[in-house]
C-alpha cells in the first residue's frame, strides 16, 4: 500500500451561489483493500479555503481512477460543489476520512457470487436489467468501456462469465 495522492485539475473555475470562485480537482488515493477512492476538492481562489465532497467514486486501479476523473464534466462538478458547500455548512468533517468504505455502483461482485457455486452467477446476471449487468461489468473492469456502452444484455452477460471462469481457472493472476 502507498500513501500517496493521485490529483486531476479542471480547467474551468466553478462560482457558488455566494459568489466565491472555485478551481476545482479530483484527489485519488488508494485504500487498504488495494481500491482507489477519489473525491472532488474545490479550492477558493480568495482565500485559499478548501471544501470537499464524500468519496465520489472507488476504482479497482489508479488507472481507472484517472480514467474516471478525466470524464467528470462540468454538470457534475456544479453539484458536487453543491453537495461539498452543504457538507462544509452541515458540521461534517472538511477533510475525507483515510480509507472510508465506498460506495459500490455495482449490486453484486461477480467473484463473490461465482465462488458461492456453479450456475449461481449466470442466474443472477440473467435476472438483472442491462444497466445493472454494466455496471457491474465496468466496476470490475470485466469488458473495455467502449464494448460497455454498445454491447446488449446477452453479450455482457456472456462476457463476464468468460471473464470470472477464466478468472477462476487462474486464481494468482486475479
Amino acid at each position: 500500500m502507498t500513501d500517496k495522492n493521485v490529483s486531476h485539475e479542471y480547467a474551468d473555475v466553478l462560482e457558488s451561489l455566494v459568489a466565491r470562485r472555485y478551481r476545482a480537482r479530483a484527489i485519488g488515493r488508494v485504500r487498504s483493500d488495494g481500491m482507489w477512492e477519489g473525491w472532488i476538492e474545490f479550492v477558493d481562489l480568495a482565500e485559499d479555503e478548501r471544501l470537499t465532497t464524500e468519496v465520489e467514486t472507488v476504482q479497482s486501479k489508479e488507472l481507472a481512477f484517472r480514467y474516471w476523473a478525466a470524464g467528470v464534466g462540468a454538470a457534475y462538478l456544479e453539484g458536487a460543489l453543491r453537495r461539498a458547500t452543504s457538507r462544509a455548512t452541515d458540521g461534517s468533517p472538511r477533510l475525507v476520512p483515510p480509507f472510508s468504505p465506498a460506495p459500490q455502483r455495482a449490486v453484486l461482485d461477480p467473484f463473490e457470487v461465482d465462488a458461492r457455486g456453479e450456475g449461481l452467477l449466470a442466474a443472477q446476471l440473467r435476472a438483472l436489467d442491462l444497466d445493472h449487468i454494466r455496471d457491474i461489468a465496468l466496476a470490475y473492469e470485466l469488458i473495455p468501456p467502449k464494448m460497455a456502452a454498445f454491447a446488449t444484455r446477452a453479450e455482457l452477460i456472456v462476457e463476464i462469465l468468460a471473464t470470472v471462469s477464466s478468472a477462476r481457472s487462474q486464481p494468482a493472476e486475479r
